[in-house]
């Protein structure tokens, strides 16, 4: 049931004793009426900062995206992508290596949906600013990336374009010094209701919440596991743990090490080496492990596949690309 929204932030500001986390309506309810700016800006922020003080449950943010995808721009609904994938992140000691893996996965025949936003100020290095120079020019409307979708197999849409209240809060960092839950809900946003979602998380034990959130939306088949950076990029020189949920229920898989050494920080954050590396005009041993294991990965998801076996195959799709075009030509 719906009540003033100064009893939701009673309900978890109260203390230790007196307070308690919501359930999965009111947080709902909660949600809705802060993205339908319902709510003055005082009672906005502290009801975001007291959930990030003791982090959201599970049962909230499960409420939180019911809210959320209830009030996505109904335009996107029409576009039909075989897989998501959120890019929140953006990327600070290395560039975005995992955009490769997801051309070598058009050039396969997915339909890939990227989206994500920008935090002023962050000195990160964005998808959306990448993939202009990986050949998928950036599009101003969810009409244009439609046609994209169709013409190259991928777009990319900010989130301003998906839901806009919800970029809105992202871009608060700047006046709250911290995130919020909106990075957390923009990466479980899935805002097409693709049949595969692939989410990148960076603190430890969030991708174990997203499990659990993605438990509840059983027709979505969901990967989830502690990129680089908090992109869905897989670090080749560690073994990851891949959480694979289908039909409500979470699966475990170790994806191993790949790479035979450390790579340093990357001096320049030039995206014209992505091109170079995929057109074999240069080598660049982080990336291109990074590319083999993070579309490995994705293909566990994608094909139900063991970990050796996507491996090999993505081993074999990275050496036989077709290096003389950008990555998202087609």
């Amino acid at each position: 049931m719906q009540q003033p929204f100064s009893e939701y932030i009673k309900i978890i500001g109260k203390g230790q004793k007196g307070g308690r986390s919501l359930t999965r309506e009111e947080a709902y309810f909660a949600m809705k009426m802060v993205l339908a700016n319902e709510v003055t800006g005082d009672q906005r922020g502290a009801f975001l900062m007291l959930l990030r003080t003791r982090e959201e449950t599970p049962e909230e943010v499960i409420g939180f995206v019911d809210a959320c995808r209830e009030l996505i721009v109904p335009d996107v609904k029409h576009l039909k992508p075989s897989l998501d994938v959120g890019c929140y992140a953006g990327k600070r000691r290395q560039l975005p290596w995992y955009l490769l893996s997801v051309a070598l996965l058009v050039k396969q025949g997915e339909n890939v949906l990227l989206h994500g936003a920008h935090e002023p100020g962050s000195g990160r290095l964005y998808a959306s600013v990448a993939l202009p120079t990986l050949g998928l020019p950036e599009v101003s409307s969810v009409a244009e990336a439609e046609l994209q979708l169709s013409q190259l197999g991928a777009t990319y849409l900010d989130l301003s374009h998906l839901l806009p209240a919800l970029d809105t809060i992202i871009k608060l960092r700047e006046v709250f010094g911290l995130r919020s839950c909106a990075n957390t809900l923009a990466r479980l946003l899935n805002p097409t209701e693709a049949k595969y979602a692939i989410q990148g998380v960076y603190h430890m034990h969030l991708d174990h919440k997203h499990c659990r959130v993605n438990e509840n939306y059983p027709s979505i088949n969901a990967l989830c596991f502690r990129g680089d950076g908090g992109d869905p990029e897989v670090n080749g020189e560690r073994e990851t743990e891949l959480f694979i949920t289908r039909n409500g229920e979470t699966k475990r898989i170790d994806l191993p090490v790949v790479a035979d050494k450390w790579a340093l920080k990357d001096k320049r954050m030039d995206v014209q080496v992505m091109v170079d590396v995929w057109q074999g005009k240069q080598r660049h041993v982080y990336g291109e492990q990074s590319v083999v294991a993070t579309l490995a990965s994705y293909l566990v998801l994608l094909k139900n596949a063991e970990a050796g076996d996507a491996l090999a195959e993505a081993q074999h799709l990275w050496k036989h690309r077709k290096g003389e075009f950008l990555p998202f030509h087609q």
